[in-house]
């Protein structure tokens, strides 16, 4: 709590912001990246899972990229939200938002998937977050706030590849099952 506010009145004033920003009608960069904060903490979960259940003769090269991934998942997802807090933005932090602003899913059912099933859900996941981050990059440049746009290509290519990597997995090209 601070001198001038308390906390009800700081919450108050966050929700009215996160309102503003997330009109779906006119998202702002923020807003987006509110959304890629959500995916990302979502997706933290589902890798760790993934890593524990991962099952078959691909398991150790699996149960290894399954962690690596959630590494880089970590890395991201803090400079992305340490990012926005620089810019006076607030960044997703609680289940309650990452719930609200998440476009991908997890379960407890997908620890019974197969390996294969697992890499093409991931694939699903990398490529519905790399949509919103390409979306955010052209919000950031419309907003001129080029420290976000540099920060969401960098993330995109990491995208790019990691899809790009799981494909190869599954024996497909990079862009293969693509929406047209």
């Amino acid at each position: 709590m601070t001198e001038e506010h308390t906390i009800e009145e700081l919450h108050q004033a966050e929700t009215v912001q996160e309102e503003k920003e997330h009109d779906h009608h006119n998202p702002t960069a923020a807003a987006m990246t509110n959304h890629i904060i959500s995916n990302q903490a979502i997706l933290h979960v589902k890798l760790h899972q993934y890593h524990w259940y991962v099952k078959g003769p691909n398991f150790f090269s699996l149960h290894e990229k399954f962690e690596n991934l959630y590494d880089e998942n970590a890395k991201f997802y803090d400079d992305i939200a340490d990012r926005l807090i620089a810019s006076g933005a607030k960044p997703a932090s609680t289940t309650e938002e990452y719930m609200k602003y998440g476009l991908i899913s997890e379960s407890s059912k997908d620890k019974y998937l197969s390996a294969e099933e697992m890499v093409g859900n991931l694939v699903d996941d990398y490529r519905l977050t790399r949509d919103l981050t390409l979306r955010t990059i052209r919000l950031a440049q419309k907003e001129e706030d080029f420290v976000l746009e540099d920060t969401m290509i960098g993330y995109k290519n990491y995208l790019d590849k990691t899809i790009w990597l799981l494909q190869a997995f599954l024996s497909q090209s990079a862009l293969e099952g693509e929406d047209e």
